[in-house]
């Protein structure tokens, strides 16, 4: 099978990381693909076949024929059975450059949120309603966003399989980055990843910090992400030296497993890798009950919390760091196991082999 995985550009975020595990693993598994990504970035991402930049113009995204043009062309030469479109801008490029130059591979998009947190008036729906026209399938990465994908757009749920991210089999014994050691000393440490956007709710995130830390003052918080708030965040809390603020890191396998607590108090998610990453190297994880993170994550695997609920959230973390060792080893074997059976990247990748093949043969 033939394969073009569109992505939004070369950068470390869930999105990215995961198409380029995939196809890594697609392309391991016999297919021919090829990553195309709309703009340039500097990351490197897991992926070791062609990878092909279309340069678009970020200042021009809602009529960029030239890139649409590049796209179409890059397809009718490639001759994909698939093109697959993963977050951001990539459908709606994807979508017009099928609409204007006419090519017939199936186009699938890969719903890796809760969408009706983003389609928030008419018009935005009645716009990616228009670019679903081009679309032959739908990948969502949970059932509760697939439900949510298909009554906000009344979309066929026929064309609709859910398919979850996943993540790569632990390899190695992970070692503590020097920086980390500096910073951290003898301290314990909880950990959140994720980008400075509104939906990561990180002005809850340190209310709840400050909360769990007056019971346990030696305890830090360590940040991993860029965006356009963490500038706010770094300056309102620049004399708080028991926060760190350590941006975008590529060895985040090495930092995660000796957090005590991955805390993710977002107010919009899909399935998060970060939580799946989390449970695999038996990190306990507090969220909030948001997208699909009830299908992983509840009282046999971690601490779920009802949104909002800022003082349950207190609650939960205060408990996960108080808990004995045996009843905390249980839920985080069991969550480890969860990984193993059901989110592993080989599996994943021949569900989606079967998926791209239902909607080849039903075209």
């Amino acid at each position: 099978m033939k394969i073009l995985q569109i992505l939004q550009k070369p950068q470390l975020r869930g999105a990215e990381i995961f198409a380029a595990q995939l196809s890594e693993e697609l392309l391991g598994q016999g297919n021919e693909v090829v990553l195309v990504s709309l703009f340039e970035g500097v990351a490197k991402l897991p992926f070791s076949g062609r990878c092909i930049c279309l340069r678009a113009n970020p200042d021009n995204r809602f009529w960029d024929y030239k890139t649409w043009k590049k796209l179409a062309d890059l397809v009718r030469e490639f001759q994909p059975d698939i093109v697959q479109a993963n977050a951001g801008d990539t459908l709606k490029y994807a979508a017009f450059s099928r609409l204007f130059f006419g090519w017939k591979a199936d186009l699938i998009f890969r719903n890796a949120n809760l969408i009706s947190g983003f389609v928030t008036d008419f018009p935005k729906k009645i716009f990616n309603q228009g670019l679903l026209m081009q679309v032959s399938g739908v990948a969502s990465v949970s059932s509760l966003c697939a439900e949510d994908f298909i009554q906000t757009f009344s979309y066929p749920k026929s064309k609709v399989e859910v398919l979850p991210i996943g993540v790569l089999p632990i390899s190695r014994s992970p070692k503590l980055p020097e920086d980390l050691v500096s910073f951290l000393g003898a301290s314990d440490f909880l950990i959140h990843i994720g980008s400075f956007v509104p939906e990561k709710n990180h002005e809850e995130l340190f209310l709840i910090f400050d909360r769990v830390a007056s019971k346990f003052p030696d305890l830090k918080l360590v940040l991993l992400g860029e965006g356009a708030l963490k500038a706010h965040y770094q300056n309102q809390f620049a004399n708080r030296p028991e926060i760190l603020f350590a941006g975008v890191r590529t060895d985040v396998a090495d930092i995660l497993p000796f957090a005590k607590g991955l805390l993710l108090p977002s107010l919009i998610e899909g399935l998060p890798g970060v939580i799946l990453e989390a449970m695999s190297h038996q990190v306990p994880v507090v969220s909030y009950n948001v997208g699909g993170i009830s299908e992983i994550l509840n009282e046999d695997t971690g601490w779920l919390v009802s949104k909002g609920q800022k003082e349950d959230f207190v609650k939960a973390v205060e408990d996960m760091l108080m808990l004995d060792n045996r009843s905390k080893s249980v839920i985080l074997q069991n969550a480890s196991q969860l990984i193993r059976d059901q989110y592993q990247i080989s599996v994943l990748a021949k569900r989606f082999q079967r998926f791209y093949q239902r909607i080849i043969d039903a075209a």
